[in-house]
């Protein structure tokens, strides 16, 4: 019987390969860049054009900063050009070139033992964390707009998403024929005014100190030459007040009550360095301190752009810091070392429905015998883009039970304003009478709704 039992257990461990029983190992990458601005896409394309194959972590905010400009006027080669379009360029020459991109956020790393480790989890399902080793990295994390720190700005009881806003081409549809109050003074602040002038009914800009510290001379001087445009100098902020629902007005050090719809804060930005802390050697501000060219305190790890760049944060020079970077790697790669490691990016399933008439929306609610879900979205909005695979997946999964439906707040800002939709992304779910029953808004919020989308089947 000993000898039965014996043989049945080595059967079944000679039987079934080894991975039925822990996890496989994961193949070690030549090269991770963390972050997919114009600089790392740069070094994806330099690296690949060297044959050392290349893995691209995307994280939440895909393309960077400039993905969500809607004028880029001083990009070597294009008078003009839209940033999401710019970055897709970038990113499909990098592709074709052999790069490849997973949307997965970096949690930490740990470059003190060889090779390097880096656990990230899934932007769609936070709960799958993956650890990946890489002989060389590139730090391309950008940086995280700063807050005025004010009541009412954000936190409980604050406006954040409701009327206070860092991205004026992501959310300023919702406020066509508004006023709005652009905070700020540099090169940001410009931009944001000058788009927002030219949907809006009014723009104030709003500034500390008696001048601009743009270097954007001639789109500043244009700026303030325009009719709906009101510059306040010497100005500070207080509060920010609102209903409850949505914002009112600025309380000012000059002027009890300033009427506004939106805020738009562009006062600068801190690096993307928090998972850094004990592994590189970063300075007070938390910006990346560089030993030479591109390279960090640890040998193989190189950061570009503005986690390192406390001055200039132009995409031109993040894109140079990004060849400079890619052939620091090849240097460092030079000994013959190479990892084979092809990661695909989730594949897309069925197509989302796009609304293409307001009369289309109107006749949808309450009709089909089957629940509406309708995503208020803007093209340059990163988590809306971030999020269309798991609707389409949803969409997919579920033809036979729920209706989905996309509405671009810049084509339909007036729908956005019928069903007071304050931010983006924003899902709103209609059951079979046409009733609202869920309203969800931002990245995490509509994530936690689509994976119990059964609770709405039976509504």
């Amino acid at each position: 019987m000993k000898r039965f039992l014996y043989s049945f257990l080595m059967f079944l461990l000679c039987g079934f390969p080894l991975s039925s029983w822990a996890n496989e190992k994961k193949e070690t990458q030549s090269v991770v860049i963390i972050g997919s601005g114009v600089g790392a896409l740069t070094s994806a394309v330099y690296l690949q054009r060297a044959g050392i194959n290349t893995l691209v972590m995307e994280g939440q905010d895909p393309g960077g900063a400039i993905a969500q400009s809607p004028s880029v006027q001083n990009w070597p080669g294009e008078t003009e050009i839209h940033g999401q379009t710019l970055v897709e360029k970038i990113r499909k020459q990098a592709e074709e070139n052999g790069a490849k991109f997973v949307s997965k956020e970096v949690i930490s790393v740990d470059f003190k033992k060889r090779p390097f480790s880096i656990t990230a989890r899934d932007v769609y399902d936070h709960e799958k964390v993956e650890t990946i080793e890489a002989k060389a990295c590139i730090i391309a994390m950008g940086s995280n707009p700063k807050l005025l720190g004010v009541p009412g700005e954000s936190g409980e009881g604050g406006y954040w998403t409701r009327g206070v806003y860092s991205c004026a081409v992501c959310d300023g549809a919702l406020y066509r024929g508004k006023t709005v109050a652009v905070i700020g003074g540099g090169d940001s602040a410009v931009l944001e005014a000058d788009y927002l002038s030219k949907i809006t009914k009014k723009v104030y800009v709003i500034l500390r100190s008696d001048h601009f510290r743009t270097v954007e001379i001639l789109r500043k001087n244009e700026l303030i030459k325009k009719d709906n445009v009101e510059v306040l100098y010497n100005t500070k902020i207080d509060q920010i007040a609102g209903n409850g629902q949505k914002v009112t007005h600025l309380n000012l050090s000059t002027k009890n009550d300033l009427p506004i719809d939106g805020v738009f804060v562009a006062i600068g930005a801190n690096p993307n360095s928090t998972i850094l802390h004990n592994q590189l050697d970063l300075d007070a501000n938390g910006y990346i301190q560089l030993q030479g060219d591109q390279q960090t305190s640890v040998p193989g790890v190189f950061a570009i752009g503005d986690v390192v760049d406390p001055v200039y944060k132009q995409a031109i020079s993040a894109a140079g810091d990004g060849a400079k970077a890619a052939l620091q790697v090849e240097r460092y790669l030079s000994s013959g070392e190479s990892g084979v490691h092809r990661t695909s990016a989730m594949p897309l399933g069925a197509q989302l429905a796009e609304l293409s008439d307001t009369k289309e929306l109107y006749s949808a609610i309450g009709k089909g015998g089957s629940p509406l879900f309708v995503e208020f979205y803007s093209p340059s909005c990163g988590p809306c883009k971030q999020l269309d695979p798991e609707l389409e997946k949803a969409a997919g999964k579920y033809s036979e039970k729920i209706r989905f439906l996309k509405v671009d707040v810049t084509k339909f800002s007036s729908l956005a304003n019928t069903y007071n939709v304050y931010g983006v992304p924003t899902l709103i779910i209609f059951d079979k009478q046409g009733k609202i029953v869920k309203r969800a808004t931002g990245f995490d919020d509509i994530q936690k709704t689509l994976k119990n989308l059964d609770d709405y089947t039976s509504k």
